[in-house]
Parts: structure tokens; C-alpha cells; sequence
């Protein structure tokens, strides 16, 4: 079979699975995991499906917001090392705010040697994290959840939100450019971060390399609004001097 035909049945696989790991892959086309690999890449490079840890998903539009479940699959390794950094913010009786991303929800297992902590999500899935994971005095905002993130959005939350103060707040993105700012998906999401953050005193979003040169539907916030972006490599430079320009600082493993 030629890679132009294999690739198009895994184009097919994926489009009806909506994500196909490498080994289900090579299991269907009775071809080895590197085969796969590299016709993800190839495909990934066309911009046809997105690569994820150990598969691939179907490419999203500017407008959809990815599963949680798939996100909670990408980049792990650099969302460590993001989460590893941001945690030197926290001390014991901090207040926090955890949006619902995966990335900032990597924060959470490094929490359980805090005491006293108070931690305000709009995440489902990050607030059953910390319930078990950690003594935090846990709040979750009210609102519809959106099943898509496991997301609580909407009027509700954000007036919810506007009641709060924290010591920090931890957010996450769709997409980081130099043109406009960090981007999302979805507005909802965007409107629930840029409230956290006018009511956190230290302002930090956690975005992966991946999420560079990327612009999504709704902006969320200037670099002039974080105080300071942890990142698992520097970007590149004109996003650099664009973001250090804005007074937000850049961490980096």
C-alpha cells in the first residue's frame, strides 16, 4: 500500500472514532507503530489531524473546543514541567484559582503538601482532583456545565467569579500569537478567565509550546494582563519580545 492510501484510511479511521491511538491504527492497517507514526506526522504537517499523546485527533475549526479527555492526553510531559514551575507561586494558606484546563490542572497533585489552601475552580474534573488529592478547601463556581471540557460556564459563573479575590490565579489557553494575545474557543471560557484574572493579585497563564502561533475565536487577555507566562521553551522572538514588551514575564523549565 502507498503512504498516500494508507493515510487516507487513517483519515478515515480517525474521522470515525474522532481519536485513534498508533497501536489501533497499526492494528486495523496491519502495519508496524513507526509506519503510523510518521504518516501521523506527515498528516499533522498537512494539517490534517492533530498529533496526541500516543495518537491523533481530527483537526479542529477556531470555534470547537477540543474534549477534555483528548487534552488531558497531549504534551503531558511539557505540562509537568509547566505545573513543576507554577507551584512556586502557592504557599500554605494561599487562595487560588484553577481554571478547568488540563495544563493548570497538572498543578494539582503538587499541592498536597500545602495546608490551608482555598482554591475556586470552574473545572469538574480538577475540582474531584482536589477533593482527593489534597486538604484545600475547595470551591466550585456555579453555572451550566459544558460536557465538551467538563467547564462550568456562563451569567452564573461569572457572577460568581466577580464576588472572589485570590492570591493567584493559574489559566491556561487555545492559542498564544503576537497579534492577539492568548486566544480560545470558546467565548464562555474566555469571558470566566478574564474575570479571575481582574480578581487574582499575581496573574499567571501555563500554555505549552504547542499552543505558539496559534489564534483562536475568542480572545481572552492582553500580555499586559498576566504578570507572568510559564512555558516549557521560550517562544519565538517576535512573540517573545511582544509578550516581554507587554511587562509579563516568561518561565521556562
Amino acid at each position: 500500500m502507498y503512504a498516500l492510501e494508507r493515510q487516507d484510511e487513517i483519515l478515515q479511521i480517525i474521522k470515525e472514532r474522532k481519536s485513534a491511538s498508533v497501536n489501533l491504527i497499526a492494528r486495523e492497517l496491519f502495519v508496524s507503530p513507526a509506519t503510523v507514526r510518521r504518516d501521523l506526522s506527515a498528516m499533522e504537517k498537512a494539517g490534517l489531524v492533530r498529533r496526541t499523546h500516543g495518537g491523533a485527533i481530527l483537526t479542529g475549526s477556531s470555534s470547537d473546543e477540543t474534549s477534555i479527555h483528548v487534552r488531558e492526553q497531549e504534551n503531558v510531559v511539557e505540562k509537568k514541567e509547566i505545573a513543576a514551575l507554577a507551584v512556586k507561586f502557592v504557599k500554605n494558606n494561599s487562595s487560588l484559582y484553577i481554571d478547568s484546563s488540563s495544563t493548570a490542572g497538572k498543578i494539582i497533585p503538587l499541592l498536597a503538601r500545602f495546608s490551608f489552601l482555598s482554591i475556586v475552580t470552574n473545572g469538574l474534573r480538577n475540582a474531584l482532583s482536589l477533593s482527593e488529592t489534597t486538604t484545600a478547601r475547595v470551591y466550585v463556581t456555579c453555572g451550566v456545565v459544558q460536557s465538551q471540557s467538563n467547564s462550568i460556564l456562563g451569567a452564573d459563573t461569572l457572577e460568581y467569579c466577580s464576588k472572589l479575590h485570590t492570591d493567584v490565579a493559574f489559566i491556561s489557553c487555545n492559542g498564544l500569537d503576537a497579534e492577539n494575545g492568548a486566544t480560545e474557543a470558546s467565548l464562555e471560557q474566555a469571558k470566566v478567565k478574564q474575570t479571575m484574572l481582574k480578581n487574582a493579585a499575581v496573574k499567571v497563564l501555563m500554555a505549552d509550546g504547542s499552543k505558539f502561533g496559534k489564534t483562536f475565536m475568542a480572545r481572552s487577555v492582553d500580555f499586559s494582563d498576566i504578570d507572568y507566562l510559564i512555558t516549557d521553551k521560550l517562544p519565538p522572538d517576535p512573540l517573545k519580545e511582544k509578550i516581554l514588551s507587554s511587562g509579563c514575564k516568561i518561565l521556562t523549565p
